[in-house]
C-alpha cells in the first residue's frame, strides 16, 4: 500500500447532493479519508496510489458534485540551490 495525499481546489460550494456523494466516496477501495477546508475551498483526499491514480480520483469527486478548478501542490517547491534553512551554498571554486 502506497498512501498519497492530492489537495484539489474547488469552485463553488457543494451542494447537499455533493456532501452525499463525498460520504458516499470514502466506499470506493482506495480512498482512505477525505477532509474537505470549506473557507479554504480545498479538497484533501488520501488515497491508495496502487489501487487509484491522481485522473481517477479527481474523475470520482467531478462525477461526485464537486467542482475541481485545480490540483494545489501540498509543498512550496524550493529551488535546487537553496539549504533548506535558506541559505546559500558557497560558490564554486574554480
Amino acid at each position: 500500500m502506497t498512501n498519497v495525499d492530492i489537495l484539489f481546489r474547488y469552485e463553488d460550494q457543494p451542494s447537499e447532493a455533493a456532501m452525499f456523494a463525498l460520504g458516499n466516496l470514502k466506499e470506493v477501495y482506495g480512498i482512505r479519508r477525505i477532509e474537505i477546508d470549506q473557507p479554504g475551498k480545498t479538497i484533501r483526499v488520501e488515497y491508495d496510489a496502487t489501487r487509484l491514480t491522481r485522473a481517477v480520483v479527481a474523475n470520482l469527486l467531478r462525477r461526485g458534485g464537486i467542482s475541481i478548478l485545480e490540483e494545489v501542490a501540498l509543498t512550496a517547491p524550493q529551488s535546487p540551490l537553496e539549504h533548506p534553512d535558506g541559505s546559500q551554498p558557497p560558490a564554486a571554486v574554480k
